[in-house]
């Protein structure tokens, strides 16, 4: 029987999943374990107007990623094979742009709706993003496309 690698980085678990899950336990603490420490939602509050500064922010990140991605004609999923480095636009200055925006933009969310836990969960998306999603990814661009892909690495960081 021949042994086939898969062209993709082969990640269990799509990175959609981890902040999703973090919302979902973050309003089942806040329901069993509300903490009252940012104001109540509403368009009044401050936390509302800088939270919706931070979602567009971190969405304007993650539509931007997503079409340097496209642009280059490569795909945008993890579970699809990787045609090219994408090294222009935001990813001149961040491997993960696309990550750093969905951080910002839960960031945003928590604000807005003032969810505390949200936030106290947002180094453990971070930690998800970080070694079960980036770490598995990377090994397969240096796989797939070596020397090229080391010198990326040696340029442009991680996260920020």
């Amino acid at each position: 029987m021949e042994d086939k690698q898969v062209d993709n980085a082969g990640l269990m678990i799509l990175p959609p999943f981890y902040p999703a899950m973090a919302w979902i336990l973050a309003l089942a603490l806040d329901f069993v374990l509300p903490l009252p420490l940012l104001p109540s939602f509403g368009l009044a509050a401050w936390t509302f107007w800088v939270g919706a500064a931070l979602a567009g922010l971190g969405g304007a990140v993650v539509v931007g990623g997503i079409r340097a991605f496209r642009a280059a004609g490569t795909h945008v999923e993890p579970n699809k094979p990787t045609v090219r480095i994408v090294t222009d636009g935001l990813y001149r200055f961040s491997r993960n742009p696309i990550y750093l925006g969905c951080l910002c933009f839960h960031v945003g969310l928590c604000f807005i709706v003032g969810l505390e836990w949200g936030l106290i969960l947002l180094p453990f998306i971070w930690l998800a993003f970080d070694r079960l999603v980036v770490v598995q990814e990377e090994a397969y661009l240096a796989r797939k496309f070596g020397a090229d892909y080391r010198a990326y690495l040696g340029t442009t960081r991680r996260w920020l």
